[in-house]
């Protein structure tokens, strides 16, 4: 077993929780087999906290290759772009301590310029054209900042209109990689995991020190006319737009340090969530690796995580209601389709029963 003493303190207060869970997280977990069932999912781990305290942990099905192994609080799971959450709010409290510079313009590294020789005619998406109905405004190498790479406005006219873009997003790693003194797996340890207790996160294939963790990874599975087929692992190492490996109950610890003080103050998780403008001068719904979507009266902060034919993950945030759901599976059923242009997770399915159930907003 991994687990640390944070993970038996959280399952402490899951045990004490547990007699106070109320009608809703009892109606919520009683539904997620069902749902598991119903989007032929192996692996699949769910947790709800309010006020940093699980309500709800279900950790359902099996995560190995001949389902043998049951899925546990152990289980860990790629949780791709959800990573943008952590690192982006590492990056964030790095600039606010001086220790980098989210202003100074992508083009100081060398990696930007052969980036910039390949990327707008690769033909990616991501570089321009149209996907789903939303017209992608061509990118071209101008004097984009990791400020606006964070905050995804990079297509276009550089620092106007939100686009997501995780292609400059994972830029943003090489460039500390290549430009700063520590590179960005330290200093995501330095302002987010360690503080934050996750030592049963690994940063990568390449993270030495937690790579215990991909002992207990739930390996990836596509569903191909109703049989579930084994997919390779994803092979990228740790850039910041992807790449940790953990838990959902590491990103309890997460959610947990974010909102009790431990990794920044009321005062400066309002700046971390507070988006620029777009060009017509309304606000973005992207800022520093967060969504922000306001739905019905209800502010939702979130991201979501899609390996295509693999992992799937959710992770939104009530601030106000002090509510979080932490979702994580090892296919992609979790994956709704997400526009490129705007914030919409309340068209997720998990989401929408979620919202329902816990009667935010008028679902």
């Amino acid at each position: 077993m991994i687990r640390t003493a944070l993970t038996a303190s959280l399952a402490a207060l899951a045990a004490s929780a547990a007699l106070a869970q109320t009608p809703a997280a009892e109606e919520f977990a009683a539904g997620l087999a069902g749902y598991r069932r119903e989007h032929q999912i192996p692996s699949f781990s769910v947790i709800v906290l309010q006020d940093g305290v699980p309500v709800v942990e279900e950790y359902l099905g099996w995560s190995d290759d001949e389902g043998d192994v049951a899925t546990t609080a152990d289980t860990a799971y790629y949780s791709a772009s959800v990573t943008k959450t952590v690192t982006g709010t590492a990056l964030f409290l790095a600039d606010r301590a001086g220790e980098i510079d989210l202003d100074r313009p992508y083009s100081d590294a060398a990696d930007w310029r052969d980036f910039c020789e390949w990327f707008p005619d690769s033909g990616i998406i991501l570089a321009g054209g149209q996907i789903d109905g939303v017209a992608v405004p061509d990118f071209e190498c101008q004097s984009q900042t990791l400020r606006q790479g964070i905050n995804m406005q990079v297509n276009g006219e550089p620092g106007t209109d939100f686009l997501y873009n995780a292609m400059v997003f994972a830029r943003l790693g090489r460039f500390i990689d290549e430009v700063h003194d520590r590179d960005l797996r330290s200093l995501v340890y330095a302002y987010a995991l360690d503080p934050a207790g996750m030592e049963n996160t690994a940063a990568g294939w390449r993270d030495h020190d937690r790579g215990r963790v991909l002992s207990y990874l739930a390996p990836p599975f596509h569903v191909v006319d109703g049989q579930f087929v084994k997919q390779p692992f994803p092979d990228d190492d740790f850039r910041g737009a992807a790449g940790l490996y953990m838990s959902p109950m590491e990103l309890a610890r997460f959610d947990r340090a974010l909102d009790d003080g431990t990794l920044m103050d009321a005062e400066t998780r309002a700046v971390l969530w507070t988006p620029p403008d777009n060009a017509d001068g309304t606000p973005s719904e992207y800022s520093n690796g967060w969504f922000l979507q306001d739905y019905q009266g209800e502010r939702l902060v979130w991201h979501s995580g899609w390996q295509p034919e693999a992992y799937s993950a959710i992770y939104l945030k009530i601030p106000e209601r002090g509510l979080t759901l932490i979702a994580m599976a090892n296919t992609e059923a979790l994956w709704w389709g997400n526009r490129l242009d705007r914030a919409e997770i309340h068209r997720s399915d998990l989401v929408s029963a979620f919202m329902a159930t816990f009667e935010i907003g008028n679902p």
